[in-house]
């Protein structure tokens, strides 16, 4: 009796259903909903698309700007803030990675770049997904995809992604140096013009968003986060201490590094031993300079490792089974264990504490008319906007450039911070919103100053999951 042979190439794909399942099942996480919550307060700033430069977040006008596309389509067809909601956007966000990856399979021709490229997004820890950096790396696959076409338009348009990269979160324009890499990886004979047909594609798109006059402060909003992220304040040592702790943690929360580290040792052994120095060199500049995108930023939090994502897909690809058949064998067992259970079961706590406020929404809102306010002033992490859907009376609807200062992390200078604390000590509404933990309780005179203004005119109604005031004498 005959039967037909099986084709291995296509059993990876089984893993996609039980991992996109996981991935549409998990709940936004609190940055999530932070993104989500700015994106809703954006329409309160005026008109598309300046309202997008008019809401702050921490992230730059990219990231405001998609996530504010994710809102915009998701509340067309469900309720802002419910489950129906936040699957919409999980199953957005899974449409974009299978869409670029299917291009970037069919642009690198590796019968299994579709599988391992989706995986690698859909399979992190669910902290990791829909950060800036995840959205970053993802759209880094599409620049390399076009980078290797043959029509030079679509290296104009590989730049202007880069730009899209680069205003994801500012320090992923080193990307660029991947993608590079990667492309000359997949193509050897990638011409110096594919590469400035870029250049310029880049150019002329920042420009025009720089020349437009819709988005006056996306260059001073990038600076001032850098100016109160941890930045040149770690020691060296302390730096290469803490990036080689959180290391192993972040292969656990990444699948996708494992494997991808195992494969850039067999390149890098068989490239020494075929004396391939060019080969070498870009494998070394690959990985280097995604890794400095982790050192840069300087805070080693797990989603900040899902970079380099970018260099383990790619050299998995690039290197040929005789070269690393142990690479490709690990991604295969690594998706196989962690495919149908791993972020629910990674996530259970944080799941535990966002259940938590949103039955605490509940409960105030029955009690008062907080969500009837035309505006609200939050100091707090920035996730609250989300739950109480009320307009931010400041700009900057997370206070983080005020609440970041402190004698070792000084912010004080910048104008930011001025027109921050100015707004605060000028609120007269009748509810502000803080932190239930010591987050906003710094001990600077300014920090003083606020908490002064809340005990003399606020009395505390509420602290479960945050402290909500109300106004004194108010009804």
């Amino acid at each position: 009796m005959h039967f037909p042979k099986l084709n291995l190439q296509y059993i990876p794909l089984l893993f996609l259903i039980p991992a996109s399942i996981s991935f549409l099942l998990n709940p936004l996480t609190n940055d999530a909903r932070i993104y989500q919550g700015v994106a809703r307060l954006t329409d309160y700033f005026g008109a598309f698309p300046s309202n997008i430069n008019a809401a702050w977040e921490i992230k730059p006008i990219g990231n405001r700007g998609l996530n504010y596309i994710l809102y915009k389509f998701s509340s067309l067809f469900t309720t802002f803030g419910s489950w129906e909601y936040e699957i919409l956007v999980k199953l957005c966000a899974l449409a974009i990675v299978v869409g670029i990856c299917w291009y970037f399979f069919h642009k690198t021709h590796h019968k299994y770049a579709f599988v391992i490229g989706c995986l690698s997004f859909i399979m992190v820890l669910n902290f990791i997904a829909l950060q800036a950096e995840w959205w970053a790396s993802l759209f880094a696959l599409l620049a390399i995809a076009l980078f290797i076409e043959d029509n030079k338009w679509c290296h104009y348009l590989a730049g202007v992604i880069i730009t899209g990269i680069f205003l994801f979160k500012g320090i992923t324009i080193v990307l660029v140096i991947p993608i590079i890499c990667a492309a000359y990886l997949f193509k050897p004979e990638l011409k110096i013009w594919d590469l400035i047909r870029g250049s310029v594609g880049s150019v002329l798109s920042l420009g025009a968003i720089l020349l437009c006059g819709f988005f006056p402060d996306v260059i001073p909003d990038m600076l001032m986060s850098a100016s109160i992220a941890r930045v040149g304040i770690l020691s060296a040592t302390t730096i290469v201490e803490m990036l080689s702790y959180n290391l192993i943690p972040a292969m656990t929360y990444t699948p996708i590094i494992l494997p991808g580290l195992i494969a850039a040792l067999c390149m890098y052994m068989h490239a020494l031993q075929d004396r391939d120095t060019k080969r070498l060199l870009v494998l070394i500049a690959m990985w280097i300079s995604a890794i400095s995108i982790v050192v840069v930023q300087s805070e080693f939090f797990a989603y900040h490792y899902v970079v380099l994502v970018v260099p383990a897909i790619v050299t998995i690809l690039v290197s040929n089974e005789n070269e690393c058949k142990i690479a490709l064998i690990a991604t295969i067992v690594i998706f196989c264990i962690f495919s149908s259970h791993w972020s629910i079961g990674m996530d259970i706590e944080q799941n535990f504490w966002e259940g938590k406020n949103i039955e605490s929404v509940n409960i105030v809102n029955n009690f008062t008319d907080i969500t009837e306010q035309t505006s609200i002033l939050y100091l707090d992490p920035g996730d609250a906007p989300y739950y109480f859907q009320s307009n931010s009376s400041c700009r900057y609807i997370s206070p983080l450039v005020f609440q970041r200062n402190s004698e070792e992390w000084n912010t004080s200078g910048l104008k930011q911070y001025y027109d921050e604390f100015s707004c605060i000590m000028a609120y007269q509404g009748k509810y502000i919103i803080t932190d239930a933990g010591v987050w906003f309780e710094k001990n600077t005179t300014d920090n003083h100053k606020v908490w002064d203004m809340i005990h003399s005119n606020y009395t505390k109604v509420w602290n479960r999951s945050w402290n909500i005031y109300q106004k004194i004498g108010s009804v």
